[in-house]
């Protein structure tokens, strides 16, 4: 993924469910010069973040509630393995559109649910895979997570997957853009 990554000295870099910071610190060997925050709903994870990098901007956010950011400050988002454990999804996209600043970036990873793959879990691992009470509440094909972000303004560059071999890859990415 870091081929992504602004390396614009002046961008701003928001990680979108950033735990304990661990992306961000690897995103500042990239562009050690941008600004960089974090967006998570976990306090332990975000006082863990805060007292390992020191300089970046970190908020705590609630998942249906709009962000605590102005309208098109950020050049650059970054989300890994997280949009799946999101319930409002409509609001999370909406308002990562909103944040950013018109010509810029978002880059999304979730895992990959394709055909074969759904046939091998229904086959071996239904119950355990869908656990109605384990952390992923959403599972999404190229073309729903495509869809969720033209809906919102945002039209996807680039598309691949990642992980494991072909055809039970185990994550997709898109890299997507915010119109002008």
């Amino acid at each position: 993924m870091s081929p992504y990554i602004p390396k614009d000295d002046v961008a701003v870099i928001l990680d979108f469910g950033c735990g304990d910071g661990g992306i961000i610190k690897e995103m500042r060997f990239i562009n050690p010069k941008a600004k960089y925050i974090g967006f998570d709903v976990s306090d332990v994870a975000l006082e863990k973040a805060s007292a390992s990098l020191p300089g970046a901007e970190f908020h705590k956010i609630v998942d249906g509630e709009p962000f605590p950011i102005e309208d098109e400050q950020v050049d650059f988002i970054f989300s890994s393995e997280v949009i799946e454990h999101v319930y409002d999804t409509e609001n999370a996209f909406s308002e990562m559109a909103r944040i950013l600043r018109p010509g810029s970036c978002l880059l999304i990873t979730t895992p990959y649910h394709g055909f074969l793959k759904n046939l091998l879990i229904v086959f071996f691992a239904f119950d355990r895979h869908f656990n109605l009470t384990g952390p992923h509440v959403r599972f999404f094909l190229r073309r729903s997570l495509l869809t969720c972000l033209r809906k919102v303004g945002l039209e996807p560059l680039a598309y691949g997957h990642f992980g494991r071999f072909w055809p039970i890859q185990h994550c997709i990415f898109v890299l997507a853009k915010k119109g002008y």
